[in-house]
Protein backbone atom coordinates (compact mmCIF):
# COMPACT_ATOMS: atom_id res chain seq x y z
CA UNK A 1 0.00 0.00 0.00
CA UNK A 2 1.48 3.38 -1.16
CA UNK A 3 1.74 6.40 1.41
CA UNK A 4 -1.68 7.97 -0.67
CA UNK A 5 -3.60 5.28 0.04
CA UNK A 6 -2.51 4.96 4.01
CA UNK A 7 -3.25 8.78 4.13
CA UNK A 8 -6.87 8.34 2.96
CA UNK A 9 -7.79 6.47 6.35
CA UNK A 10 -6.45 9.98 8.41
CA UNK A 11 -8.68 12.65 8.42
CA UNK A 12 -7.21 16.38 9.20
CA UNK A 13 -9.26 19.56 10.51
CA UNK A 14 -7.07 23.09 9.45
CA UNK A 15 -8.41 25.85 11.30
CA UNK A 16 -6.62 29.23 10.44
CA UNK A 17 -9.12 32.64 10.46
CA UNK A 18 -6.78 33.96 7.34
CA UNK A 19 -9.04 31.53 4.15
CA UNK A 20 -6.16 32.02 2.07
CA UNK A 21 -4.29 30.05 4.55
CA UNK A 22 -6.48 27.66 5.60
CA UNK A 23 -7.03 26.82 1.84
CA UNK A 24 -3.50 26.72 1.06
CA UNK A 25 -2.59 24.18 3.96
CA UNK A 26 -5.94 21.94 3.00
CA UNK A 27 -4.96 21.82 -0.88
CA UNK A 28 -1.30 20.60 -0.26
CA UNK A 29 -2.66 17.90 2.75
CA UNK A 30 -5.15 16.69 -0.13
CA UNK A 31 -2.41 16.74 -2.85
CA UNK A 32 -0.52 14.33 -0.32
CA UNK A 33 -4.08 12.34 0.12
CA UNK A 34 -5.43 13.38 3.09
CA UNK A 35 -8.47 13.98 3.61
CA UNK A 36 -9.10 17.56 5.00
CA UNK A 37 -11.75 19.71 6.43
CA UNK A 38 -11.39 23.41 7.35
CA UNK A 39 -13.00 25.86 10.01
CA UNK A 40 -12.41 29.69 9.96
CA UNK A 41 -12.42 30.15 13.89
CA UNK A 42 -12.06 28.10 16.70
CA UNK A 43 -15.66 27.79 18.08
CA UNK A 44 -16.39 26.11 14.25
CA UNK A 45 -13.59 23.79 14.55
CA UNK A 46 -14.55 22.52 17.71
CA UNK A 47 -17.83 22.20 16.90
CA UNK A 48 -16.60 19.88 13.79
CA UNK A 49 -13.99 18.15 16.06
CA UNK A 50 -17.40 17.25 18.45
CA UNK A 51 -18.97 15.68 15.59
CA UNK A 52 -15.98 13.82 13.55
CA UNK A 53 -13.21 13.35 16.17
CA UNK A 54 -10.16 14.26 13.77
CA UNK A 55 -6.73 12.29 13.75
CA UNK A 56 -4.56 15.74 13.35
CA UNK A 57 -6.02 19.48 14.04
CA UNK A 58 -3.62 22.47 12.95
CA UNK A 59 -4.61 25.32 14.15
CA UNK A 60 -3.64 28.95 13.99
CA UNK A 61 -2.01 30.40 17.14
CA UNK A 62 -3.44 33.90 16.76
CA UNK A 63 -7.11 34.00 15.89
CA UNK A 64 -9.57 36.94 17.13
CA UNK A 65 -12.49 35.24 19.31
CA UNK A 66 -10.60 32.29 20.30
CA UNK A 67 -6.75 31.56 20.00
CA UNK A 68 -5.29 28.40 19.10
CA UNK A 69 -4.20 26.87 22.37
CA UNK A 70 -7.81 27.31 23.81
CA UNK A 71 -8.98 25.32 20.80
CA UNK A 72 -6.97 22.50 21.62
CA UNK A 73 -7.81 22.51 25.11
CA UNK A 74 -11.05 22.07 24.51
CA UNK A 75 -10.59 19.37 21.61
CA UNK A 76 -8.67 17.65 23.85
CA UNK A 77 -11.81 17.18 26.29
CA UNK A 78 -13.72 15.80 23.16
CA UNK A 79 -10.78 13.60 22.04
CA UNK A 80 -7.74 13.37 24.94
CA UNK A 81 -5.59 11.28 22.21
CA UNK A 82 -6.22 14.17 19.73
CA UNK A 83 -2.33 14.92 18.03
CA UNK A 84 -2.09 18.86 17.25
CA UNK A 85 -0.33 21.44 15.01
CA UNK A 86 -0.04 24.81 16.03
CA UNK A 87 0.52 26.97 12.88
CA UNK A 88 3.21 30.31 14.04
CA UNK A 89 4.60 33.37 12.64
CA UNK A 90 8.44 34.27 13.43
CA UNK A 91 7.40 36.60 16.32
CA UNK A 92 5.74 33.94 18.64
CA UNK A 93 8.07 31.24 18.86
CA UNK A 94 7.94 31.53 22.53
CA UNK A 95 4.38 30.85 22.35
CA UNK A 96 4.26 27.95 20.40
CA UNK A 97 6.79 26.55 22.68
CA UNK A 98 4.36 26.94 25.43
CA UNK A 99 2.16 25.36 22.84
CA UNK A 100 3.96 22.17 22.98
CA UNK A 101 4.12 22.26 26.73
CA UNK A 102 0.36 21.97 26.47
CA UNK A 103 0.32 19.37 24.55
CA UNK A 104 0.58 20.16 20.60
CA UNK A 105 3.02 17.59 19.07
CA UNK A 106 5.06 20.48 16.82
CA UNK A 107 4.83 24.00 15.56
CA UNK A 108 4.62 24.78 11.84
CA UNK A 109 6.13 28.47 11.35
CA UNK A 110 5.39 31.11 8.45
CA UNK A 111 6.23 31.21 5.61
CA UNK A 112 6.13 27.00 5.65
CA UNK A 113 7.96 24.77 3.12
CA UNK A 114 5.76 21.51 1.83
CA UNK A 115 7.86 19.32 2.12
CA UNK A 116 8.67 20.63 6.25
CA UNK A 117 4.64 20.75 6.43
CA UNK A 118 4.69 16.76 4.90
CA UNK A 119 7.19 15.48 7.53
CA UNK A 120 5.12 17.35 10.27
CA UNK A 121 2.01 16.00 9.57
CA UNK A 122 2.73 11.95 8.83
CA UNK A 123 5.20 12.43 12.13
CA UNK A 124 2.10 13.76 14.49
CA UNK A 125 -0.29 11.28 12.24
CA UNK A 126 2.11 8.30 13.50
CA UNK A 127 2.57 9.65 16.73
CA UNK A 128 -1.48 9.58 16.71
CA UNK A 129 -1.38 5.64 15.56
CA UNK A 130 1.30 4.64 18.24
CA UNK A 131 -0.89 6.79 21.09
CA UNK A 132 -4.38 4.66 19.57
CA UNK A 133 -2.41 1.48 19.90
CA UNK A 134 -0.79 1.52 22.48
CA UNK A 135 -4.27 2.48 24.51
CA UNK A 136 -5.64 -0.33 22.80
CA UNK A 137 -2.59 -2.52 24.22
CA UNK A 138 -3.04 -0.95 27.49
CA UNK A 139 -6.88 -1.40 27.57
CA UNK A 140 -6.39 -4.98 26.60
CA UNK A 141 -3.70 -5.77 29.25
CA UNK A 142 -6.18 -3.83 31.91
CA UNK A 143 -8.88 -6.56 30.48
CA UNK A 144 -6.28 -9.91 30.60
CA UNK A 145 -5.33 -8.61 34.19
CA UNK A 146 -8.72 -8.54 35.03
CA UNK A 147 -9.70 -11.89 33.70
CA UNK A 148 -6.64 -13.17 34.88
CA UNK A 149 -7.07 -11.81 38.78
CA UNK A 150 -10.85 -13.61 38.54
CA UNK A 151 -9.35 -16.56 37.27
CA UNK A 152 -6.96 -16.71 40.31
CA UNK A 153 -9.32 -15.95 42.58
CA UNK A 154 -11.67 -18.46 40.99
CA UNK A 155 -9.11 -21.09 41.37
CA UNK A 156 -7.72 -20.21 44.72
CA UNK A 157 -11.55 -20.65 45.94
CA UNK A 158 -11.31 -23.92 44.26
CA UNK A 159 -7.86 -24.94 46.49
CA UNK A 160 -9.41 -23.90 48.97
CA UNK A 161 -12.61 -25.79 48.75
CA UNK A 162 -10.57 -28.84 47.53
CA UNK A 163 -8.22 -28.58 50.76
CA UNK A 164 -10.69 -27.99 52.78
CA UNK A 165 -12.81 -31.12 51.55
CA UNK A 166 -9.26 -33.01 51.81
CA UNK A 167 -9.02 -32.15 55.37
CA UNK A 168 -12.88 -32.90 56.62
CA UNK A 169 -13.41 -36.19 54.87
CA UNK A 170 -9.82 -37.33 55.92
CA UNK A 171 -11.11 -36.77 59.52
CA UNK A 172 -13.28 -39.12 59.20
CA UNK A 173 -13.53 -42.48 58.49
CA UNK A 174 -17.28 -42.50 58.23
CA UNK A 175 -18.78 -43.07 55.17
CA UNK A 176 -22.37 -40.83 55.96
CA UNK A 177 -20.01 -38.01 57.31
CA UNK A 178 -17.97 -37.92 54.30
CA UNK A 179 -20.82 -37.53 51.98
CA UNK A 180 -22.19 -34.90 54.05
CA UNK A 181 -19.22 -32.92 54.33
CA UNK A 182 -18.75 -33.43 50.43
CA UNK A 183 -22.38 -32.34 49.99
CA UNK A 184 -22.48 -29.21 52.13
CA UNK A 185 -18.98 -27.97 50.66
CA UNK A 186 -19.83 -28.15 47.32
CA UNK A 187 -23.63 -26.43 47.69
CA UNK A 188 -22.20 -23.57 49.57
CA UNK A 189 -19.18 -22.79 47.03
CA UNK A 190 -20.90 -22.88 44.25
CA UNK A 191 -24.63 -21.71 45.47
CA UNK A 192 -27.06 -24.87 44.58
CA UNK A 193 -30.13 -25.40 44.46
CA UNK A 194 -29.58 -29.15 44.56
CA UNK A 195 -26.48 -31.38 45.39
CA UNK A 196 -26.98 -34.80 45.78
CA UNK A 197 -24.01 -37.88 45.92
CA UNK A 198 -25.49 -41.38 45.19
CA UNK A 199 -23.74 -44.94 46.08
CA UNK A 200 -24.16 -48.13 45.02
CA UNK A 201 -26.30 -50.49 47.26
CA UNK A 202 -24.13 -53.33 47.48
CA UNK A 203 -26.96 -55.75 48.11
CA UNK A 204 -29.70 -54.66 45.15
CA UNK A 205 -26.64 -53.42 43.00
CA UNK A 206 -28.85 -50.05 42.58
CA UNK A 207 -27.65 -46.69 43.07
CA UNK A 208 -29.29 -44.97 46.01
CA UNK A 209 -29.31 -41.09 47.87
CA UNK A 210 -26.78 -41.19 50.74
CA UNK A 211 -26.64 -37.83 50.75
CA UNK A 212 -28.21 -34.76 49.30
CA UNK A 213 -29.12 -31.37 49.20
CA UNK A 214 -32.32 -29.30 47.88
CA UNK A 215 -33.80 -32.65 47.95
CA UNK A 216 -37.66 -33.68 49.84
CA UNK A 217 -36.87 -36.37 51.93
CA UNK A 218 -39.98 -38.66 50.01
CA UNK A 219 -37.25 -38.37 46.94
CA UNK A 220 -34.15 -39.33 48.92
CA UNK A 221 -35.78 -42.41 50.21
CA UNK A 222 -38.14 -43.60 46.90
CA UNK A 223 -34.92 -42.93 44.45
CA UNK A 224 -33.40 -45.89 42.99
CA UNK A 225 -31.71 -46.07 39.80
CA UNK A 226 -30.76 -49.13 37.81
CA UNK A 227 -27.00 -49.26 36.61
CA UNK A 228 -27.40 -47.92 32.81
CA UNK A 229 -30.58 -46.70 34.11
CA UNK A 230 -31.34 -42.76 33.88
CA UNK A 231 -29.08 -40.41 33.66
CA UNK A 232 -26.66 -41.27 37.14
CA UNK A 233 -27.34 -44.66 35.87
CA UNK A 234 -26.07 -43.94 32.38
CA UNK A 235 -22.77 -41.70 33.89
CA UNK A 236 -22.02 -44.68 36.16
CA UNK A 237 -21.67 -47.52 33.22
CA UNK A 238 -19.84 -44.82 31.30
CA UNK A 239 -17.96 -44.04 33.80
CA UNK A 240 -18.35 -40.46 32.01
CA UNK A 241 -18.80 -37.30 33.57
CA UNK A 242 -20.68 -34.74 31.54
CA UNK A 243 -21.68 -31.22 32.24
CA UNK A 244 -25.55 -30.25 30.53
CA UNK A 245 -26.55 -26.54 29.40
CA UNK A 246 -30.34 -27.41 29.14
CA UNK A 247 -31.54 -31.43 29.71
CA UNK A 248 -34.32 -30.75 27.64
CA UNK A 249 -32.04 -30.01 24.63
CA UNK A 250 -29.87 -32.74 25.09
CA UNK A 251 -30.06 -35.83 22.54
CA UNK A 252 -28.77 -38.27 25.44
CA UNK A 253 -31.08 -37.34 28.78
CA UNK A 254 -33.77 -35.50 27.44
CA UNK A 255 -35.15 -38.83 27.42
CA UNK A 256 -33.60 -40.22 30.15
CA UNK A 257 -35.32 -37.67 32.40
CA UNK A 258 -36.62 -39.80 34.93
CA UNK A 259 -34.90 -38.30 38.11
CA UNK A 260 -37.12 -35.28 38.44
CA UNK A 261 -34.84 -33.44 40.64
CA UNK A 262 -32.99 -32.90 37.38
CA UNK A 263 -33.78 -29.54 35.35
CA UNK A 264 -32.15 -27.56 33.21
CA UNK A 265 -28.23 -27.43 33.74
CA UNK A 266 -26.67 -30.19 35.59
CA UNK A 267 -23.15 -31.64 35.92
CA UNK A 268 -22.73 -35.50 36.63
CA UNK A 269 -19.39 -36.92 37.48
CA UNK A 270 -18.56 -40.97 38.39
CA UNK A 271 -16.88 -41.61 41.62
CA UNK A 272 -14.30 -44.04 40.71
CA UNK A 273 -11.53 -46.05 42.05
CA UNK A 274 -9.58 -49.13 42.33
CA UNK A 275 -12.12 -50.90 42.76
CA UNK A 276 -14.59 -49.93 40.22
CA UNK A 277 -17.44 -47.03 39.94
CA UNK A 278 -18.98 -46.92 43.78
CA UNK A 279 -21.51 -44.10 42.67
CA UNK A 280 -21.91 -40.76 41.19
CA UNK A 281 -21.95 -36.66 42.17
CA UNK A 282 -24.53 -34.73 40.67
CA UNK A 283 -25.22 -30.82 41.07
CA UNK A 284 -28.20 -29.08 39.49
CA UNK A 285 -28.72 -25.08 38.88
CA UNK A 286 -27.25 -22.65 40.67
CA UNK A 287 -28.75 -20.14 42.27
CA UNK A 288 -28.09 -17.27 40.41
CA UNK A 289 -29.18 -19.20 37.03
CA UNK A 290 -26.03 -18.71 35.46
CA UNK A 291 -24.79 -21.92 33.52
CA UNK A 292 -22.36 -24.30 34.79
CA UNK A 293 -18.33 -23.30 33.44
CA UNK A 294 -15.62 -25.86 32.49
CA UNK A 295 -14.02 -24.51 35.98
CA UNK A 296 -17.08 -26.22 37.75
CA UNK A 297 -17.14 -29.40 35.40
CA UNK A 298 -13.00 -29.48 36.64
CA UNK A 299 -13.74 -28.60 40.22
CA UNK A 300 -16.64 -31.46 40.64
CA UNK A 301 -14.43 -34.11 38.93
CA UNK A 302 -11.42 -33.08 41.50
CA UNK A 303 -13.68 -33.59 43.87
CA UNK A 304 -15.14 -36.75 42.62
CA UNK A 305 -11.55 -38.26 42.54
CA UNK A 306 -10.89 -36.62 46.52
CA UNK A 307 -13.58 -38.76 47.40
CA UNK A 308 -13.59 -42.08 45.83
CA UNK A 309 -9.74 -42.56 47.54
CA UNK A 310 -11.82 -41.51 50.86
CA UNK A 311 -15.30 -43.30 50.42
CA UNK A 312 -12.84 -46.29 49.34
CA UNK A 313 -10.48 -46.34 52.49
CA UNK A 314 -13.44 -45.75 54.84
CA UNK A 315 -15.29 -48.79 53.23
CA UNK A 316 -12.18 -50.79 53.81
CA UNK A 317 -12.12 -49.37 57.70
CA UNK A 318 -16.07 -50.52 57.84
CA UNK A 319 -15.18 -53.32 56.65
CA UNK A 320 -12.29 -54.30 58.81
CA UNK A 321 -14.82 -52.72 61.84
CA UNK A 322 -16.93 -55.40 61.05
CA UNK A 323 -14.54 -58.28 60.59
CA UNK A 324 -13.61 -57.10 64.33
CA UNK A 325 -17.03 -57.25 65.33
CA UNK A 326 -17.38 -60.75 64.40
CA UNK A 327 -14.23 -62.02 66.06
CA UNK A 328 -15.04 -60.49 69.07
CA UNK A 329 -19.01 -60.99 69.21
CA UNK A 330 -18.21 -64.77 68.60
CA UNK A 331 -15.31 -65.07 71.37
CA UNK A 332 -18.42 -63.28 73.55
CA UNK A 333 -21.08 -65.85 72.21
CA UNK A 334 -18.31 -68.77 73.15
CA UNK A 335 -18.04 -67.41 77.07
CA UNK A 336 -21.35 -67.39 77.04
CA UNK A 337 -21.67 -71.03 75.82
CA UNK A 338 -19.44 -72.30 78.54
CA UNK A 339 -22.27 -71.79 80.97
CA UNK A 340 -26.21 -72.84 80.26
CA UNK A 341 -27.01 -69.93 82.58
CA UNK A 342 -26.13 -66.85 81.06
CA UNK A 343 -26.24 -68.81 76.79
CA UNK A 344 -27.97 -65.71 75.47
CA UNK A 345 -27.06 -63.33 78.25
CA UNK A 346 -25.21 -60.50 76.02
CA UNK A 347 -28.18 -60.75 72.84
CA UNK A 348 -30.67 -60.24 76.28
CA UNK A 349 -29.37 -57.64 77.71
CA UNK A 350 -28.59 -55.63 74.13
CA UNK A 351 -32.58 -55.83 73.45
CA UNK A 352 -33.41 -54.49 76.57
CA UNK A 353 -30.53 -51.71 76.89
CA UNK A 354 -31.99 -50.43 73.42
CA UNK A 355 -35.31 -50.64 74.58
CA UNK A 356 -34.97 -48.11 77.52
CA UNK A 357 -32.76 -45.74 75.35
CA UNK A 358 -34.90 -45.47 72.64
CA UNK A 359 -37.26 -44.56 76.02
CA UNK A 360 -35.21 -42.16 76.45
CA UNK A 361 -35.28 -40.53 73.15
CA UNK A 362 -31.25 -41.29 72.70
CA UNK A 363 -30.28 -40.25 69.20
CA UNK A 364 -29.87 -43.38 66.63
CA UNK A 365 -25.68 -43.36 66.97
CA UNK A 366 -26.25 -43.11 70.93
CA UNK A 367 -28.33 -45.84 70.95
CA UNK A 368 -26.10 -48.17 68.34
CA UNK A 369 -23.31 -47.41 70.54
CA UNK A 370 -25.06 -49.20 73.41
CA UNK A 371 -26.42 -51.93 72.02
CA UNK A 372 -22.85 -52.65 70.58
CA UNK A 373 -21.86 -52.30 74.29
CA UNK A 374 -24.21 -54.48 75.99
CA UNK A 375 -23.59 -57.49 73.15
CA UNK A 376 -19.80 -57.17 74.07
CA UNK A 377 -19.62 -56.49 78.20
CA UNK A 378 -18.49 -59.68 78.57
CA UNK A 379 -15.79 -60.14 76.91
CA UNK A 380 -13.18 -59.46 79.43
CA UNK A 381 -14.50 -62.58 81.03
CA UNK A 382 -12.50 -64.29 78.61
CA UNK A 383 -9.51 -63.97 81.21
CA UNK A 384 -11.34 -65.42 84.19
CA UNK A 385 -10.70 -69.23 84.82
CA UNK A 386 -13.39 -71.39 83.69
CA UNK A 387 -13.82 -72.83 87.19
CA UNK A 388 -15.08 -70.07 88.21
CA UNK A 389 -17.24 -68.91 85.72
CA UNK A 390 -19.06 -71.98 85.97
CA UNK A 391 -18.53 -73.04 89.86
CA UNK A 392 -21.85 -73.77 90.89
CA UNK A 393 -21.13 -72.99 94.85
CA UNK A 394 -20.44 -69.65 95.73
CA UNK A 395 -17.41 -67.60 94.91
CA UNK A 396 -14.50 -66.85 97.47
CA UNK A 397 -13.42 -63.45 98.00
CA UNK A 398 -10.51 -64.01 96.22
CA UNK A 399 -12.74 -65.17 93.19
CA UNK A 400 -15.28 -62.28 93.56
CA UNK A 401 -12.11 -59.93 93.08
CA UNK A 402 -11.18 -61.97 89.40
CA UNK A 403 -14.76 -61.67 88.48
CA UNK A 404 -14.75 -58.23 89.13
CA UNK A 405 -11.91 -57.10 86.87
CA UNK A 406 -13.71 -58.55 84.01
CA UNK A 407 -15.44 -55.05 83.18
CA UNK A 408 -11.91 -53.45 83.27
CA UNK A 409 -9.92 -56.01 80.94
CA UNK A 410 -13.03 -56.15 78.64
CA UNK A 411 -12.13 -52.01 78.22
CA UNK A 412 -8.45 -53.10 77.92
CA UNK A 413 -9.78 -55.69 75.06
CA UNK A 414 -11.86 -53.00 73.29
CA UNK A 415 -10.08 -49.49 73.97
CA UNK A 416 -7.20 -50.07 71.06
CA UNK A 417 -9.93 -49.44 68.14
CA UNK A 418 -10.48 -45.82 68.65
CA UNK A 419 -14.23 -46.44 66.86
CA UNK A 420 -15.03 -48.68 70.08
CA UNK A 421 -13.92 -45.56 72.31
CA UNK A 422 -17.25 -44.57 73.64
CA UNK A 423 -18.13 -48.29 73.91
CA UNK A 424 -15.30 -49.79 76.09
CA UNK A 425 -16.24 -46.62 78.98
CA UNK A 426 -19.68 -47.95 78.32
CA UNK A 427 -18.05 -51.86 79.70
CA UNK A 428 -15.62 -50.86 81.74
CA UNK A 429 -18.50 -48.73 83.93
CA UNK A 430 -21.48 -50.85 83.76
CA UNK A 431 -21.07 -52.16 87.09
CA UNK A 432 -20.60 -49.08 88.49
CA UNK A 433 -23.77 -47.99 91.07
CA UNK A 434 -25.90 -45.08 91.41
CA UNK A 435 -24.82 -44.41 95.02
CA UNK A 436 -20.67 -44.75 94.18
CA UNK A 437 -20.49 -48.06 95.86
CA UNK A 438 -20.00 -50.14 92.84
CA UNK A 439 -17.14 -51.44 90.50
CA UNK A 440 -14.07 -50.86 89.38
CA UNK A 441 -14.21 -46.86 89.90
CA UNK A 442 -16.67 -46.04 92.15
CA UNK A 443 -18.33 -43.72 90.39
CA UNK A 444 -21.45 -42.08 91.27
CA UNK A 445 -24.44 -40.59 90.10
CA UNK A 446 -23.94 -38.62 86.09
CA UNK A 447 -20.37 -39.21 86.25
CA UNK A 448 -21.18 -43.16 85.38
CA UNK A 449 -21.48 -43.10 81.46
CA UNK A 450 -25.59 -42.81 80.43
CA UNK A 451 -24.51 -45.99 79.01
CA UNK A 452 -23.52 -47.87 81.84
CA UNK A 453 -26.26 -46.62 83.86
CA UNK A 454 -28.56 -48.45 81.73
CA UNK A 455 -26.69 -51.33 80.73
CA UNK A 456 -26.73 -51.62 84.16
CA UNK A 457 -30.62 -52.22 84.44
CA UNK A 458 -30.42 -54.56 80.92
CA UNK A 459 -28.24 -56.54 82.72
CA UNK A 460 -29.88 -57.23 86.14
CA UNK A 461 -33.70 -57.55 84.51
CA UNK A 462 -31.75 -60.45 82.31
CA UNK A 463 -29.88 -61.73 85.22
CA UNK A 464 -32.96 -61.19 87.77
CA UNK A 465 -35.32 -63.35 85.01
CA UNK A 466 -32.63 -66.09 84.16
CA UNK A 467 -31.86 -69.39 86.12
CA UNK A 468 -29.05 -69.50 88.27
CA UNK A 469 -27.04 -71.65 90.16
CA UNK A 470 -28.08 -70.50 93.47
CA UNK A 471 -31.81 -69.36 92.42
CA UNK A 472 -34.53 -69.94 90.43
CA UNK A 473 -36.30 -67.37 87.56
CA UNK A 474 -37.56 -64.54 89.35
CA UNK A 475 -41.31 -63.59 88.34
CA UNK A 476 -41.13 -60.48 86.52
CA UNK A 477 -43.49 -58.24 88.92
CA UNK A 478 -40.83 -59.35 91.60
CA UNK A 479 -38.21 -58.16 89.19
CA UNK A 480 -39.96 -55.18 88.49
CA UNK A 481 -40.49 -54.21 91.97
CA UNK A 482 -36.63 -54.94 92.56
CA UNK A 483 -35.37 -52.74 90.27
CA UNK A 484 -38.12 -49.75 92.07
CA UNK A 485 -36.59 -50.57 95.14
CA UNK A 486 -33.17 -50.14 93.67
CA UNK A 487 -33.71 -46.51 92.33
CA UNK A 488 -31.43 -43.81 93.46
CA UNK A 489 -29.15 -46.85 95.37
CA UNK A 490 -28.02 -49.07 92.45
CA UNK A 491 -29.88 -47.37 89.79
CA UNK A 492 -30.01 -44.07 87.88
CA UNK A 493 -34.08 -43.14 88.77
CA UNK A 494 -34.35 -41.17 85.20
CA UNK A 495 -33.57 -44.68 83.51
CA UNK A 496 -36.07 -46.40 86.09
CA UNK A 497 -38.64 -44.55 85.23
CA UNK A 498 -37.69 -44.82 81.37
CA UNK A 499 -37.38 -49.14 82.02
CA UNK A 500 -40.71 -48.88 83.33
CA UNK A 501 -42.03 -47.18 80.39
CA UNK A 502 -40.76 -49.73 78.41
CA UNK A 503 -41.99 -52.31 80.24
CA UNK A 504 -46.05 -51.04 80.35
CA UNK A 505 -45.28 -50.84 76.00
CA UNK A 506 -44.26 -54.91 76.09
CA UNK A 507 -40.32 -54.16 75.49
CA UNK A 508 -39.73 -56.65 78.21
Amino acid sequence: MNNNAEAKHNRILVVDDEQVMCSLLADILTEKGYAVDTAHDGKEGIQMENKTLYDLVITDIKMPGMDGISVIKEMKKIDPDLVSVIITGYGSLETAQEALRLGAYDYITKPFQIDSISFIVRRALETRQLLLANKRLMGFLRDQNVILDKKVKERTSQLELLYNIGKEISSTLEVDEILKNIVNRISDNLQLEICSILLLDEKTGELVIRAARGLDKEVIAQTRVKIGERISGWVVEQKEAVLVEDIEKDPRFMKRNLERYYTKSFISVPIQTKRGTLGVININNKKNKQLFTKEDFELIREIASEAGVAIDNAMLYKSLQDTYLKTVTALVSAIDAKDHYTRNHSESVSKYAVAIAEEMELPPEKVNTIKLAAQLHDIGKIGVHDQILTKASSLTAEEWEEVKQHSVKGAEILSPLGFLKDVAEIVKHNHERFDGKGYPDGLRGENIPLGARIMAIADAYDTMASTRPYREILPKDKIIEEIKRSSGSQFDPKVVKAFLQAVEKGKF
